[in-house]
């Protein structure tokens, strides 16, 4: 009969069990870094899919991940059932802030729909911009005043994404928009603009918006002109 070997080490038989683990990941550091800047610029908590985007990761599955080691260390607290809830529980550092507080001068435009298809503007001519906007450095995320512009929001599609009526957002002049972001649209056929994420689909452009009760809007690529897309977001008092 053949002998049987039984190891008495119990340390060999719970890692056994237990798996080994290798060092910890940079991600939960990235992450709370990423938060700490977002808060600072635009002072109101990120979207999941923004963390993605502003970390490099892989899925919003790796970003709730390491969102919960940061919950469960205390850095963060955050309502799961809800969008856009992350809070720091530490202040964003004094000096941080400050370097927030270069101001520049940059055209308001006019307005869009988020919701309702109204008709485009006269184009985007900063000689005839309606008003000038007083902003931060920080809230322009690195882009040149001279690329940039302002448009006052119109309806609630996009209020899942803190984007409400009558607030502000602020936009580059882009025509490159990766999957997922938020842009000015104008569509030819329809002569409309609206603010909506852009989303591509084989052969065509789904314009999503950010409220349960509002259907996107699908066009060919063909028939819209990207006007710019959304840098950040002024927030009109409520």
């Amino acid at each position: 009969m053949s002998e049987q070997t039984h190891s008495n080490n119990p340390d060999t038989s719970q890692a056994r069990r237990r798996g080994k683990r290798g060092p910890r990941s940079d991600k939960p550091e990235r992450i709370l870094a990423f938060l700490q800047d977002y808060f600072t610029r635009y002072h109101y908590p990120p979207s999941v899919r923004d963390i993605v985007e502003g970390c490099n990761l892989s899925s919003t599955s790796v970003a709730d991940y390491n969102l919960k080691i940061l919950e469960r260390e205390g850095h963060i607290r955050r309502d799961r059932e809800r969008a856009r809830t992350i809070s720091l529980t530490q202040p964003v550092e004094s000096t941080r802030i400050e370097s927030s507080a270069a101001s520049l001068s940059i055209p308001l435009l006019g307005s869009i729909a988020a919701g309702t298809r109204s008709l485009v503007p006269e184009g985007v001519d900063v000689e005839h911009a309606e008003a000038k906007l007083s902003v931060t450095s920080d809230m322009l995320a690195g882009r040149e005043p001279e690329r940039v512009f302002a448009l006052t929001v119109r309806g609630n599609s996009m209020i899942d994404a803190l984007i409400a009526d009558n607030d502000t957002v602020i936009l580059e002049d882009a025509q490159d928009i990766s999957d997922g972001q938020m842009a000015a649209v104008w569509l030819r056929d329809e002569n409309v603009c609206t603010l909506k994420r852009l989303y591509y689909e084989q052969d065509r452009v789904r314009l999503q918006p950010e409220n349960p009760t509002m259907d996107p809007i699908f066009s060919d690529e063909s028939n819209m002109v990207i006007q710019g897309r959304v840098v950040s977001v002024i927030r009109r008092p409520r």
